[in-house]
């Protein structure tokens, strides 16, 4: 399956991360960083369906759509999707978290047994 993106998608996809990104390397800030980046994950799967969706169903109207429109357009896509994701609308992050916390925690095992 190949995904296509166009390049408003990619604008609005760009804006989508305004949480400043944690640089403390304790295990919590680690676990609320994977779940942030779950949901994140999620957000942009669920944005590039949405404007498959879109794309494949455009038709041709009496009036163009400008540029400006296209772009707030995908803009409210990607602010949809994040939405949804942060409920937790379709599991892709609860179910992303579930199999990567193992991972994150055997890694800060290894990182403090390497420390000592």
């Amino acid at each position: 399956m190949r995904i296509h993106s166009s390049e408003n998608s990619r604008q609005a996809l760009a804006l989508q991360n305004p949480r400043p990104t944690n640089t403390n390397q304790d295990p919590a800030s680690g676990d609320d960083r994977l779940r942030e980046v779950c949901e994140q994950f999620e957000a942009f799967l669920t944005a590039h369906l949405l404007s498959n969706m879109r794309e494949s169903g455009k038709f041709e109207g009496l009036l163009k759509q400008s540029r400006a429109e296209t772009i707030f357009a995908a803009q409210r896509d990607v602010e949809l999707c994040k939405h949804l994701a942060g409920r937790g609308a379709l599991g892709i992050a609860k179910l992303l978290y579930s199999e990567l916390k193992p991972r994150l925690e055997a890694a800060s095992d290894s990182d403090e047994s390497t420390a000592a």
